[in-house]
């Protein structure tokens, strides 16, 4: 049996009062008092000094959902081809036409619609879809992967 103060327990209590509790109480409370001190070490570990009561998902998203080394390791893999395929597709645009190296890059690095591009060139919008097609295969056959 052990002996705890329900003073450092309950904030609530003005003065000491001991309490005798079995050893599997004394030992769950324990348990109960690493896990807070657990939750306050990753609160300031993870700098979560924002309100974790702003919505209900914010405190387990901040508190538990680390990158791990893995997703690291992954997002610098992802970035180091990114940057290669981007360091190529000048290469590979020179394999298509000027029109069609003009127009693929309108459509997928700058985000312009087909018929937007169509509308500022003054050409019917199939005439652009053939372009950009035509110039991917062209792109293809420099060794890029298909753009999506």
């Amino acid at each position: 049996m052990k002996t705890i103060n329900l003073r450092w327990i309950y904030p609530h209590y003005r003065h000491d009062e001991f309490v005798e509790v079995s050893d599997e109480v004394w030992e769950a409370m324990r348990q109960a008092q690493r896990e807070m001190n657990n939750y306050e070490r990753r609160k300031i570990n993870h700098r979560a000094w924002y309100s974790l009561d702003a919505y209900s998902w914010m405190e387990n998203y901040a508190l538990e959902h680390a990158r791990s080394p893995e997703d690291i390791l992954m997002e610098q893999e992802d970035s180091a081809a990114y940057l290669r395929l981007l360091a190529a597709l000048p290469k590979a645009l020179s394999r298509a036409t000027p029109t069609q190296a003009r127009r693929v890059y309108a459509y997928y690095i700058s985000g312009i619609t087909q018929t937007e591009i169509s509308r500022r060139e003054g050409v019917h919008s199939s005439k652009v879809t053939v372009a950009i097609h035509r110039g991917l295969n062209n792109m293809r056959r420099y060794g890029l992967p298909p753009l999506r």
